[in-house]
């Protein structure tokens, strides 16, 4: 009879539906799809941290903004996002105040040649209880093996879709910091490629461009240009390709980090590293729109298989569970 009850006390104690999560302002629309996993999330504000940027998307209605820790949460985890000052930071709330919270770490970068070999090797050593990458690349290059734990982005297709619009033909490019950020994104390359063509650049950019004005004007942007263009060398999975995509474009991209695994060259984009053929395949999908329509079409419907919204809630809610079961 004691055995049968404490039983079911454990059970009682390892079911919950709602989760308490201690988390960081990092990807405005990763958290936004994240936060339809249902559960309530707590965004400390530390010292120098990200600011939840309100341009890129709003915040969910259970997502909350704490200046100061609140003792009278119970917080079921911590999830960090980012290597730099988040996971540190959440080690530092676990050691001091909730050792009984494990670290979820979400990692979305991979390791790039900026990196110092010091830098390198002190990355590679911090990491959470639990850690997730969100492609089976970013994995290997962190050195883990093919058991590690992936869930790919997700992406709001049922916003980000094909509407009516007059198409203005332009060359579209998304990109944040795209100048500093040219030893990844490829800034001087993208300038070469886009030379003589009809293009637009949108992202904050000091000197170069500017945030679209609402994410209305976002989407309106993916549907009104002719091809969506990437030109990353060490960007494992750009957010815009897949909106892009999602809004029914066909893509031109560099062939690197996971990109291959869901552009398939010529049946939902074009691939190359070569700049000739990049504008090549460019002024191909301008100039034939029954290509540029096929590819177009065959893109969102890789975005609604592969970075389907519910089995990303899926899979986060079976991960949230598996940790909330174990750490009791």
């Amino acid at each position: 009879m004691l055995n049968q009850t404490r039983n079911i006390i454990l059970d009682r104690l390892q079911k919950k539906d709602k989760y308490d999560i201690l988390t960081f302002d990092t990807h405005e629309r990763c958290q936004s799809q994240m936060a339809k996993t249902g559960h309530n999330f707590y965004s400390y504000r530390y010292k120098d941290c990200k600011v939840w940027n309100k341009e890129f998307a709003p915040l969910p209605n259970n997502y909350y903004v704490l200046q100061s820790l609140n003792s009278q949460i119970n917080y079921d985890f911590i999830l960090s996002q980012s290597k730099f000052g988040q996971l540190q930071v959440a080690k530092q709330i676990q050691q001091q105040i909730m050792p009984k919270a494990p670290i979820i770490h979400l990692e979305h970068t991979i390791p790039t040649s900026n990196y110092t070999p010091e830098q390198l090797k002190m990355l590679k050593s911090i990491w959470g209880d639990y850690n997730v990458f969100i492609s089976e690349y970013a994995a290997g290059a962190w050195g883990f093996d093919e058991s590690a734990t992936v869930v790919n982005n997700s992406i709001d297709h049922n916003f980000f879709r094909p509407i009516e619009v007059e198409s203005d033909e332009t060359v579209l490019t998304v990109q944040n910091d795209f100048i500093n950020r040219d030893y990844c994104l490829n800034y001087q390359g993208w300038k070469r490629i886009i030379d003589g063509l009809p293009s637009k650049v949108l992202g904050d950019t000091p000197g170069l461009s500017k945030v679209a004005g609402s994410l209305e004007q976002l989407r309106e942007e993916y549907n009104k240009c002719a091809v969506y263009i990437n030109t990353t060398t060490e960007s494992q999975m750009p957010t815009a390709i897949l909106e892009a995509m999602a809004c029914g474009k066909p893509v031109v991209s560099t062939a690197t980090c996971s990109i291959p695994s869901f552009i398939k060259h010529g049946e939902n984009g074009f691939l190359t590293n070569n700049e000739e053929e990049f504008r090549g395949y460019i002024k191909k999908l301008i100039d034939d729109k029954d290509l540029n329509n096929k590819m177009g079409q065959a893109a969102r419907e890789t975005v609604l298989e592969v970075f389907s919204e519910q089995k990303y809630v899926n899979s986060w809610n079976k991960i949230f569970r598996k940790v909330y079961e174990e750490s009791k």
